[in-house]
Formats: structure tokens, sequence, C-alpha cells
């Protein structure tokens, strides 16, 4: 954690260690020095995990393991997965252990198996859809400061932590690996089971809402040479969303569409669209060509015509080249590490799906170490109809408040401004994406 994010402090450092923070501060003077020497460690030790590439031959572990998550997978039925890695992690730790994933809304930690000691659902800070970052963590903490005996685990996985051991009293042993290991035993196992997916979710999604779900990438990416984390509000009802998030050796791709309606046959269209971009993208094509290829998807089916407006963003680490197109599509903004704003203005084009074609005009850009491009949908900004927003001075103006610089603080913070100015009633989705360099 304290490699792959500037949001954790030496007391959560001293919490996850179990010791005070007086005592790291008498080995360490400051973050700097103790991220300095866990840097060191790293670069002494091949088989420690790291960001950078390792020479081949030195991706493996000599040291022991807790728990090995292929293993289980392999062995456990995925359904019963919850309650062995709880039994496995109470027989570690020698106390009573809950496993808590969180609501696929972000507001509540939803008790999945494990000791009923602790409650069956505990509000949550504002997270990134089912997923937290170390802030989100951080807030947990400082939540639990007061109940003796509490102690949090996160299941981290690639910058994001999809769930938590929570104990109900200091474990005989850490449950740091064991939760590391979980979590990539949990995200094969999601695919092969409805138990998380239903535990994430405190009531019945619309099925527009539903189709929306199964189409979002991880909500929170670490990628070379940033971050990227997106989310949509509201998580139960609509449905016409979506982005998606991936990162190829040519680079990170991010798309963002709105499909116009929160209909079922307007969430099956959003399917149709991401559908024909992947292929498209897997095939080599570029981000012009994927928009085109969406809309020759959606222009081929049946009965009315599903329209939607779309974006696509491509990004090369090494040069920091950003390349967007757009098809009527909200434009997005670069906040720059010094405090300008940069707004990408397109020329004006049809959205997807219609009649006529769109004519995508790709712009080129840079996005250098510190920057944040933020990008929206319709419902975060507001329509011309009369419908509430924040507009995109608002848009801006919440993301600069964010005091991490992160990716997901900034989709936060977004969200966040999104809820205030409609009083947590939204009538459209309220998409946002956040891609932070350096």
């Amino acid at each position: 954690m304290l490699r792959h994010s500037e949001a954790v402090s030496v007391a959560d450092v001293a919490a996850a260690a179990g010791v005070s923070r007086a005592t790291v501060h008498r080995h360490f003077g400051s973050r700097r020095e103790l991220a300095a020497a866990v840097a060191d460690r790293t670069r002494a030790d091949p088989a420690t995990e790291g960001e950078r590439l390792l020479p081949a031959g030195h991706l493996g572990r000599e040291r022991p393991l807790v728990l090995d998550a292929i293993h289980v997978f392999d062995v456990v039925p995925p359904a019963a997965l919850p309650e062995q890695l709880t039994a496995e992690a109470e027989r570690l730790a020698g106390v009573p252990v809950a496993l808590y994933v969180l609501d696929i809304d972000g507001t509540h930690l939803l008790r999945i198996a494990g000791t009923r000691q602790l409650p069956a659902q505990i509000e949550a800070p504002l997270a990134i859809g089912p997923e937290l970052d170390a802030d989100g963590i951080s807030s947990l903490r400082r939540q639990f400061g007061g109940r003796r005996g509490i102690e949090i685990f996160p299941l981290w996985l690639r910058g994001r932590a999809t769930g938590l051991f929570i104990t109900t009293g200091r474990p005989h042993q850490p449950l740091t690996e064991l939760a590391r290991q979980a979590a990539a035993a949990v995200t094969l196992a999601d695919r092969y089971t409805d138990a998380f997916a239903a535990a994430q979710r405190r009531k019945g999604p619309k099925a527009a809402a539903e189709i929306q779900q199964s189409l979002l990438p991880p909500r929170i990416s670490r990628v070379t040479g940033g971050e990227v984390a997106g989310s949509v509000l509201p998580s139960y009802e609509v449905g016409g969303d979506w982005f998606d998030i991936v990162e190829n050796a040519d680079g990170v791709w991010i798309a963002l569409a709105d499909g116009l309606g929160g209909s079922t046959p307007a969430a099956a269209s959003s399917a149709i669209a991401l559908g024909a971009l992947r292929a498209s993208r897997r095939g080599g094509a570029g981000i012009e060509e994927g928009l085109m290829t969406m809309h020759g998807a959606l222009r081929e089916m049946p009965g009315p015509r599903p329209e939607m407006t779309a974006l696509i963003v491509h990004w090369t680490p090494g040069t920091q080249a950003l390349r967007v197109a757009s098809c009527g599509h909200v434009a997005p903004v670069i906040l720059k590490e010094d405090g300008q704003v940069e707004r990408l203005d397109f020329a004006r084009s049809r959205g997807l799906g219609g009649r006529a074609a769109p004519k995508p005009s790709p712009l080129t850009t840079h996005l250098r170490s510190g920057d944040r491009l933020v990008a929206v949908s319709d419902g975060v900004v507001g329509s011309g109809d009369g419908k509430a927003g924040l507009g995109l001075d608002g848009v801006v103006e919440a993301a600069l408040r964010s005091e991490r610089l992160s990716a997901a603080d900034t989709v936060r913070e977004v969200h966040r401004a999104v809820m205030r100015a409609s009083g947590g009633e939204l009538s459209d989705d309220a998409t946002a994406v956040c891609l932070a360099a350096g």
C-alpha cells in the first residue's frame, strides 16, 4: 500500500503493522524515509511484488504462502468460497472474523460470511462502486478507531480493495497475505458463481441496471504510468451509461458512452456497442474505427434504431500522447498539475446509431505526470432540457476539490457534487471516469 498510494499515512502503516505510530517514527523519521526503505527492500528482494518489471525467472516466490489462490480456486466450490476463506482467516487469527464485500452503490459494507458479532451492514465512506481505494480504507480505520480490538485487512488486488476481513480482536498473526490471496481467489471465483454478486446487492436492481453492472470493468485500475477510476450512479436503476477501461501493449484505452435512456432495450444496445468496440480494438483498429464499428453494430439492430453518444480515449504512457475522439459526447477536461484547465473542444458530431453516419474528429494532446483527464456523461453535467446538473464548470470545480489528486478521489468528489446537486434523487445515469497520470 505504501508503494502504491500517496494516500497511505504513517498512521495507516502503523495500524497495519500492529504497532504504535511512535514506534514507526522511532525507526523512520518521516514517511518519505519509510517509503525509501520499502523501495530499497523491494529492489533487494526479487520475490517482492512491485510495479517494475522483474527479470525473467524472478516472478515466483521462494517463501511459503499461508494460502494459494489457484489451489483454493481448484479445490473449493466457488459458492462455498466465502465460508472457507473466513474459516481459514479465523484459524490463522485465533479470533472471530467476518468477510465483507461492498454494495454496488458503494455506500455499505455487506457481510457475506463469518461472525455475527459484527453487523450485517456497515455504512461505508462513498466507495467507487463495489471497490475501495486507500483513502476509503483509511476512512474506515478511523471509523472503527474507537472500537477496541477491531482490525481491518483489505482484499487488495491491483490497487483496489474488493472486500475486507474484519476481526473482533487482535489477531495472533496479521491476515495481510491471506487477504491478498483471497482477493485473487474471489476474482477468479466470481465468474463461476452468483454468491459474491448477490451479496453485493442490498436490493434487486432493475433488469437494465443489472445488464449495466455486467458490462462495467474494475472500477479502480492501476495502469502503467498512472491510475484509472470510474463509476456510475445510481446503481440499482436506469442503466443506459457504460464505460470500459483496458491496458494493452499500445497503451491505455478508455471508452465512455451514454445510451440515451434507461430501458432494458437501451441497456441491451449498450452491450452490443461495447461488444463491437472490443471486437474492433482487438482487431487492431484505432479510436475512430472503434466508434464507427459501434455505429454500424447499432444500425444492424432490429426495430427503432438505438442511439448513443460515445467517447474513446487512447493514452500512450511512454510518450504521454493522448488521442480523443467523440461522437456527440460531453467533452472531457484535463486538469493540469499547475492548476490550469484544458477543455477539449470537438467539432460538432452526431451520435452513434442514427440514420446519418457520424464523423468523429480526433484531437491529439498530452497527459503528463500530475495531470488528470476527467470524462463524464450527460447525467453529470445536465442537458439542455431542464435537467439539473453540475455543468462542465461544476465538474471542474468538484474535481479540483480532490486533495489526494488520485483518480479514485477525483471520481468520488464529482459524484459527491452530483448527489448534493440532485438531492440524492437521480433520474439519469451519472458516470464519471478519471485517468490520473504519474
